[in-house]
């Protein structure tokens, strides 16, 4: 009984009513410190969406056991199958000291301000039989989730009257994007799959919704109560998080 009133609570907090009732609650506490508390850890979650693609303080773990703290950089790629800019991560002691680069072959995980071991940390995952990418491990269990930030150029048109170049032709406009890529992996399963690409979801939010649903009720078929969750829209929309977490905690 226990175990089915945390997941009845955790599906109300999915929700956005829930989550406006909340932050009225907050609004009205009584000391002023607890609102400090909260906006410094809603900001520094938000610093860390993309952060850790600059310089940012960080320990490696090598794959022969040996630790290196420093400052880290980690490569900002394009998410394809063939990258023309290098993917390795970058190492330097601190601000004066000299650069090194590592890449799956030495690196085993990479931890940035986090305090579980289990998860949080960055670590290379096979998403082909001849490629790995590394990705941020965000929920972990039977089923793994990954997530990795990529970037890509948006071709626009500067305006709706369409900008005419000399040979009378509408000039478009390169621009460059971030979004978020989630990857999934059961236990005995060797390559991780694409579940959410933002960048699809940007362009054609619908239509991603429905193909996300099917992809989801196949991958998690063998847990009858996410499969039913999903079923009748339980969950927010793309709420991946949520249902591997259900996934593991009911299904494992």
């Amino acid at each position: 009984p226990v175990l089915l009133h945390l997941i009845f609570l955790r599906k109300i907090l999915a929700h956005k009513t829930a989550l406006i009732l909340y932050i009225n609650v907050v609004n009205n506490l009584t000391y002023t410190m607890n609102k400090r508390y909260i906006l410094i850890i809603l900001i520094l979650t938000f610093s860390q969406s993309y952060g850790q693609y600059d310089w940012t303080p960080g320990k490696i773990i090598l794959n022969s056991g040996k630790s290196l703290k420093g400052l880290v950089k980690i490569p900002l790629t394009s998410g394809s199958f063939i990258e023309l800019k290098s993917t390795k991560i970058q190492f330097r002691k601190d601000e004066k000291s000299k650069k090194f680069k590592y890449d799956s072959k030495t690196v085993n995980r990479i931890y940035f301000s986090t305090f579980d071991k289990d998860i949080g940390f960055y670590e290379y995952v096979w998403v082909s039989k001849n490629k790995m990418a590394l990705f941020k491990l965000i929920r972990n269990g039977k089923v793994k989730l990954y997530t990795r930030t990529i970037k890509f150029i948006e071709n626009q048109f500067e305006n709706k009257q369409f900008e005419q170049n000399e040979f009378n032709k509408p000039f478009s406009k390169n621009k460059y994007k971030k979004a978020k890529e989630y990857y999934i992996i059961k236990s005995g399963e060797n390559i991780a799959i694409p579940i959410i690409k933002e960048k699809d979801i940007m362009l054609f939010k619908k239509e991603n919704l429905r193909l996300f649903k099917k992809k989801a009720l196949n991958y998690f078929a063998d847990c009858k109560e996410v499969v039913s969750y999903i079923e009748n829209d339980l969950y927010e929309d793309f709420d991946i998080s949520q249902i591997v977490e259900d996934y593991n905690l009911l299904c494992e």
